[in-house]
């Protein structure tokens, strides 16, 4: 019996049926191995990597960015924004809402740990902008997290009259989109149909 609330269910070939539910005990994505270091500083959320660094430390975010870039030796510093309203949301790009909305942050790389993981001595341009996209797509990925949207399956097998059968389950999916979030790689090819 499924123990997690049903968040869409998909019916499959020969009696298989995908149930997706929310993960809500999905590990944070700053556990992973990340390329950038994300500072956030906000008064009731904890979702950023450790810093030696406080919000207090500057006058404002520009001093705290020239601090990264200039003493950190930030090869691409980022800002980081949130939306706070009925939940949150992050982004790179900023919000239109002055009351609910505004800069928490920013996610980092510093030079030597470009060069190291690109294994390079000289970054060029095409290396720096390969690293901004890596970094906005971790800030894409912890928005998913914060805002739950984060998703498991079961597979069962359902026939009349009889229990259904778990055949697998995982968890820890990014996002809605089944093809996207990688669940779909978890399914027998022969078993979904051509939509879903």
């Amino acid at each position: 019996m499924n123990d997690k609330a049903i968040y869409k269910e998909h019916k499959l070939k020969d009696g298989h049926i995908l149930q997706i539910f929310q993960d809500t005990w999905a590990e944070s994505p700053r556990s992973w191995d990340n390329l950038g270091t994300m500072a956030i500083f906000h008064k009731r959320y904890n979702f950023g990597d450790e810093v030696d660094f406080a919000s207090d430390d500057f006058e404002n975010w520009s001093e705290m960015q020239e601090y990264i870039i200039n003493n950190l030796k930030a090869a691409v510093c980022i800002p980081i924004f949130m939306y706070d309203h009925s939940g949150i949301t992050i982004n790179t790009e900023g919000f239109s809402c002055p009351w609910d909305s505004g800069q928490v942050g920013f996610i980092y790389v510093t030079e030597e740990k470009l060069k190291d993981e690109y294994a390079k001595t000289t970054l060029t341009e095409k290396d720096i902008e390969r690293a901004m996209a890596s970094l906005e797509s971790e800030v894409k990925i912890m928005n998913r997290y914060v805002m739950g949207d984060v998703y498991g399956f079961q597979l069962i097998k359902r026939e009349k009259g009889e229990e259904d059968l778990i055949i697998d389950s995982c968890s820890g999916f990014y996002g809605e989109n089944l093809t996207e979030n990688g669940m779909l790689d978890h399914i027998p090819e022969e078993l979904t149909p051509e939509k879903l």
